[in-house]
């Protein structure tokens, strides 16, 4: 069955029209069914309002980070270095330099804070990894071993019950060691 509106393509679309009381079928292929669907809703708006066209919406880009610099102030810090601005930074969110984290020291720390709750780094540093002091070694041995002897009397005094508890906090305490008890 050939389109209804151009005659020349294979219809393979029934399409139907329903105005006030009246209802109409068409068969038509599916390029001239795109292009009178898209006429109906242009039509309807216009319908609808015909004094206000509809304005394309312009996209804005999201920035990743957000103003914390006035205008004036965003234009005037630069990186010595790189030359990049503080307001290139925040359209990035990457610096461009080691250097750019003396230039923008003032406007990061706020940033950091804002975003992490503090403004200095707290905990280990990424890809050391987290070693006791000496001090706190011995501390720990003394414990042990306080623990151990504590368990020997334990049993010699035949407190079953607390020895228990004492090799499972020296198991606790030094879990490589654990079979060895």
């Amino acid at each position: 069955m050939q389109c209804e509106s151009c005659k020349e393509r294979e219809a393979t679309i029934e399409f139907t029209t329903v105005a006030g009381d009246e209802k109409k079928t068409s068969n038509l292929c599916p390029a001239c069914a795109a292009a009178i669907s898209q006429q109906q809703a242009a039509d309807e708006v216009e319908k609808a309002e015909p004094a206000v066209k509809p304005t394309p919406v312009k996209k804005k880009k999201v920035n990743v980070v957000v103003g914390h610099l006035s205008k004036s102030e965003a234009k005037a810090t630069a990186c010595p270095e790189c030359g990049m601005t503080y307001d290139e930074f925040r359209k990035v969110g990457r610096l461009g330099c080691s250097t750019c984290y003396k230039a923008f020291a003032k406007p990061l720390k706020r940033l950091l804070k804002r975003i992490h709750g503090a403004d200095q780094h707290v905990g280990r540093v990424p890809g050391q990894a987290a070693t006791a002091t000496e001090d706190e070694v011995d501390t720990e041995v003394s414990a042990v071993e306080t623990l151990r002897a504590d368990l020997v009397q334990a049993v010699e005094d035949e407190e079953y019950e607390r020895a228990a508890k004492l090799r499972d906090e020296i198991a606790r305490m030094q879990p490589e060691e654990a079979s060895d008890v």
